[in-house]
């Protein structure tokens, strides 16, 4: 099993919010969050929850096998919370989304609190999983520290679609309730790759005056997986390039993307 990320600010983004980090101990894991534009300081605070994340994985490796995806997301967000406020950050600093995965046991766990990608690729097929949100705005970690921000959220009535698009053309779509992370459960053997990506993902564009539309995942997701090697940082090297190339040929993107790849090798 080879790992690597890359991280590239949005075209409408001064400042990068998006955060991703990986390792190997004691499982091999990608952890991304990806910080609210509209609230202050939320790079800072996406990297503060992927570390609390990381702490979590690190100290409480015998809950693995069984972790509570609910009992996790309330350490991270109760620790991250005690040391935004040590930092001097506002609360709305931690207003970020947040992937944690992790592979065990030949099982890769993924679990998404707000939204999100998954792309899933063998020689057969590729999915890729969206995870969104009614009005785009989804439920951060951070409502649950907050009780009057959470009871505004509540007032929206807002709902997660989950989406999943085959290689074939067949999409399929679900809702469910808001609050609950998602949860993504597979046999890493049965994928060539696995790619946990930010929303940054959905944010392409053809720039072409004439034709300016939304870039389907379709039209991009390829050169995400056409690697020539996969040693060192093979992620880094595929995507600079595919980035430069995408810009050449009038397709940029505007949202800050965080890409972490798990190869079989």
């Amino acid at each position: 099993m080879n790992i690597d990320t890359f991280i590239e600010i949005g075209k409408q983004h001064k400042v990068c919010e998006d955060y991703i980090i990986s390792g190997v101990k004691p499982v091999p894991f990608i952890i991304l969050s990806d910080g609210c534009s509209s609230s202050k300081n939320t790079g800072m605070g996406a990297r503060i929850l992927c570390y609390m994340a990381k702490q979590y994985i690190q100290y409480r490796k015998n809950e693995l096998p069984h972790l509570d995806y609910r009992k996790m997301g309330n350490w991270v967000i109760h620790n991250a919370e005690m040391s935004a406020r040590q930092l001097g950050l506002d609360i709305t600093s931690l207003d970020a989304t947040l992937v944690v995965s992790f592979i065990l046991n030949d099982i890769i766990k993924i679990y998404i609190y707000g939204d999100g990608c998954v792309v899933l690729h063998n020689n057969i097929e590729t999915v890729i999983k969206t995870i969104d949100f009614s009005d785009n705005a989804p439920y951060y970690l951070s409502y649950l520290v907050d009780d009057y921000r959470a009871g505004l959220y509540r007032e929206r009535r807002p709902h997660r679609i989950i989406r999943s698009e085959y290689s074939n053309g067949e999409i399929y779509c679900d809702k469910d309730p808001y609050d609950e992370p998602m949860k993504i459960q597979l046999n890493i053997n049965n994928y060539e790759s696995v790619l946990i990506t930010s929303d940054g993902l959905q944010s392409f564009i053809v720039e072409d005056p004439k034709i300016q539309r939304p870039a389907k995942p379709y039209e991009i997701i390829d050169g995400f997986l056409s690697f020539k090697n996969t040693k060192g940082e093979f992620l880094k090297r595929r995507l600079k390039r595919h980035m430069s190339n995408l810009q050449n040929e009038g397709i940029g993107h505007y949202d800050d993307l965080s890409v972490g790849a798990y190869i079989n090798i």
